[in-house]
Formats: structure tokens, sequence, C-alpha cells
């Protein structure tokens, strides 16, 4: 499934930052918050090509742009410039986009005005005026694509397609404000995708138009299947609560339309008898018009049952079991709507069901316990699934007063034994009143601990102090200054 346009775009960033600092805190343990992972600024101050495909520079530090920002989490390297400017200066734009070296040089189209991610980050209708915006270039670092292309299923942005080799350079046009579509001249190789309501025969008066068609994950055939067009609410518990709004069902040939789709955040969600269901996507819903396809596959539905263990394997009780990485076996993500986390009972056992027949991974988390290593993904349906936890350490770290600087914060940092890596264990954190770290539920290991202060440098760091942790003991360390 391809997204586009800024609102899409906008949910979806908030949205690997959670899936980010998930994985850093279960993979890395790291603390950092998730928002610290969007970089940024306003302005057309030029940037330095950090290794975009030649030409795009050109693009990128046009003096139309009001503001730019780099995603996603995880080694960053897709720049977004959003700018604003008439037919007449987006012409001379599109004339140094089609020089750029790149195989697939795409311009999506849109009705209504296009809105800033960075100068309105949360959509605050207080700011939707100075954040409006009449296109933005989307441009990768090809070795960052790389790298976000080997992250695991759940954790790849969705314009991340395993079976792309190149990623392609894109503009997104918006054709309600400064621009009109028809003085806009396109240079031959081009790629146009016209997403405006009239290119599908739809008029201004349906609102937003959200359509697709449900086929089956084995085959492709046409699905039965329901739409929930679902509004997001904030939980007091934290997470959302999914109010359906309204609905829609597949015709013969697997396609189903919503016009005029009711303003708000929401999701939606496809559900089909013997499936697994399937969240579409989310979206915020504006009150102008906009057309968005979502075509989707159902899979087959399936159960894991399974039973968490100690090293000695006995059976451990209140242990949370997640669920990531879900594929239906095509190496695509396949969000399921229903909770994730499950509890283990008295004698160890958890069942997740309505899952696709593909495959998953397991997280388990409790505290004092750990695991080894990262989930692997497994083949599902799957039966008496065997999870190993094991004690954990924990280690409070004390930063010498004379270590601390006259203003700012302290931040200590903990890495395993020859460095951060995927799967290892590592942790950075504040200190708090009383000058310390505490690090719970931590692997048993080697690792190096440091601190500096916050903000600071690299030049500021602290010597490494070794400890070995010792699973089920509690460690006290203390840092020690450059003398």
């Amino acid at each position: 499934m391809r997204t586009s346009g800024s609102n899409w775009r906008h949910v979806c960033v908030l949205k690997w930052a959670r899936q980010a600092l998930l994985l850093a805190a279960i993979v890395l343990g790291i603390t950092s918050p998730a928002s610290a992972l969007i970089l940024g600024g306003e302005g057309n101050d030029p940037i330095n090509d950090p290794g975009w495909p030649a030409g795009a520079a050109a693009v990128f530090n046009t003096e139309s742009r009001i503001a730019y920002w780099e995603g996603p989490p995880f080694g960053g390297g897709q720049y977004h410039a959003e700018c604003r400017g008439n037919a007449a200066v987006f012409n001379v734009v599109l004339e140094d986009f089609a020089k750029i070296e790149a195989k697939t040089k795409r311009l999506v189209v849109h009705d209504g005005e296009g809105a800033s991610f960075w100068l309105n980050t949360n959509s605050a209708p207080e700011k939707k005026a100075a954040a409006v915006t009449d296109w933005t270039f989307i441009v990768w670092v090809p070795d960052s694509w790389q790298r976000q292309r080997k992250l695991p299923v759940g954790f790849r942005p969705p314009d991340v397609l395993p079976d792309r080799e190149e990623p392609p350079v894109q503009i997104d046009v918006y054709t309600g404000g400064r621009i009109i579509w028809s003085d806009v001249v396109v240079p031959e190789g081009i790629e146009v995708v016209d997403e405006r309501l009239e290119a599908h025969g739809f008029k201004p008066a349906d609102g937003t138009v959200l359509e697709g068609v449900v086929t089956a994950a084995d085959g492709g055939k046409p699905v039965a299947a329901t739409i929930s067009i679902e509004e997001m609410g904030s939980n007091p518990e934290g997470g959302y609560l999914y109010t359906e709004k309204t609905k829609a069902t597949t015709d013969a040939t697997g396609r189903w339309v919503v016009k005029n789709c009711p303003p708000g955040q929401i999701r939606l969600v496809a559900r089909a008898d013997g499936h697994a269901p399937r969240v579409l996507g989310h979206r915020q819903v504006t009150d102008e018009p906009r057309w968005a396809s979502l075509p989707t596959s159902l899979a087959k539905s399936a159960t894991i049952t399974g039973q968490v263990v100690d090293g000695d394997g006995k059976p451990l009780e209140g242990v949370k079991v997640r669920l990531d990485q879900v594929s239906a076996g095509d190496g695509m993500q396949y969000e399921i709507p229903d909770d994730r986390e499950f509890v283990t009972a008295a004698d160890g056992r958890f069942k997740a069901e309505s899952l696709p027949r593909g495959t998953a991974a397991l997280w388990t988390w409790k505290e004092g316990y750990c695991k080894l290593g990262l989930a692997q993904p497994m083949k599902t349906p799957a039966e008496d699934v065997v999870l190993k936890m094991f004690p954990a350490a924990e280690v409070t770290i004390t930063v010498p007063e004379d270590l601390l600087p006259t203003s700012g914060g302290y931040i200590v940092n903990m890495v395993p034994k020859g460095g951060e890596a995927v799967g290892k264990w590592s942790g950075s954190g504040n200190i708090d009143g009383d000058r310390k770290m505490v690090f719970r539920n931590v692997p048993p290991g080697e690792y190096r601990i440091t601190g500096r202060p916050n903000p600071g440098s690299a030049n500021d760091e602290t010597p490494p102090v070794a400890v070995d942790l010792k699973g089920g003991e509690k460690t006290e360390v203390t840092l020690k200054s450059k003398s």
C-alpha cells in the first residue's frame, strides 16, 4: 500500500516514532523521547547535501522552502522540503526535479492545500494558516534507504518496500491554493499520479473519499469484507479508544467506497469471516475534499499458543507477551486492530488469536526478568511455543557532585562491552535529584558506563567504568572524573 499526502504522512511519522521508541526500549534499552528522533528546521537556508542523488540539492534548497525535516527513526535519511509558491515558481522547480539522477521521479497531485508537518506537528487549528504549503519534495539518502529495508517487519516506514531496490524521489503538489494545475508544465521523464477527486470520478461535494479493493492473501480473489471507519479518541489509561463512525461493505469485485468520510483522526479496519482483521491505515481527515486509495489483502486467521518459563523450566505467571513483526508472509506489516498484548496465567500459558497465517515475533516482559537476544519471527499458526526468561540485573549509578555542570542536566550511558549492537541491551538516562540513575531488568553481562553533561559533547565524557552484571543481583557504581 502506498500512502501520500501531508495528513496521512503526519500520522505515519508519529507512528514511526512510537514504533522506534518501542523497539529501542525492548532491544536496545534506549530511554530518549521519541520526538527527538525527528530533526528539522524553518526557513530556506541551504543545508549540506548528505548524499542525495545528484541534482536533488537544487530542488531541496529552493528559496521557496519554508521548513524541512528528516525522518524516519532508526537512521533517518528521508528528507522533506516543505515549500510555497505559485505555478510559475513551481514550474522552475519541476525543471530541476526532472534533472535528478534517479530511476523514478514521481509527482503526486492532490486537491486542497498542503500542511507543514514541521510547522504544525500536532495539527493545532490556530497554526493551520501559518503552516499551509503548496508542495513537498521528498528525497532519500540511498544508503539510509537500504538500512531501512533491512529493519524488521513493522518497523520499516510505510513507503519503504523490501522489493524496491532504489527509492523514488517525489513531489506532492496541492492544487487548492496558489497552484492552478492547468498552469503546471510537467517535463518529460516525470511519473504523474493524479489523486484529485475529479481524476477518479468524484466531485468536491463528495468530501473526503476513501476507497479500495480487498483481496485474499492466498490467491488474490475478492473477499467479502466490512470496512469500519473508527474515530480515534484518547484513552485515559494510555493509547487510544476506537468508536465506529461509519462502515462500508465490499461488492462482488472486492471494491468498497466511503464518501464524505467524517472529520477527525480515524482508523480503517477490514474484517471478514475466516480471515484475520487488518488495519488499512490511519488518517487525519479535514474538511477539505480529498481522495485516497487503500487496497489491501486479508490472510486466513491463525492462533499461537505457548508457555513462558524460567531458566529451570518452571512456569512464569504474569508475564506480558506482546506480538510484533506480524506479517502474512509477504515481508510487509500486517497490523492487527485487536490487543496485541497478553498476560500469562499461573501455568505460564498464553493464547493469541485472530492472527494472519504467516509470521510473527513474540516479546516478553516481567519485572526482575529479561529475555536474551531478539525475538525471532515464527510461522503462524503455532502450538506449544516455549519462551524462556532469566533473572535480570539491576545497577545504580551515582555521579559525584564535582562532575555536575553549573547548569543543565547530566546523562548516564551504559553500553555492552564491544559497543552497541542490535540484539544487545544498552541504555541512557538523566540522573535524578540524588545524582543517581537506576537501570532495571538488564540482561546479565559485561557493560561500560560513562556520563557527561546534558547538553554536552563527547569531549566531556567520563572514563568508562567496567561492570560485569549477574542475574538476580544489584550492583552500585560511581562514575570517575577525568583526573
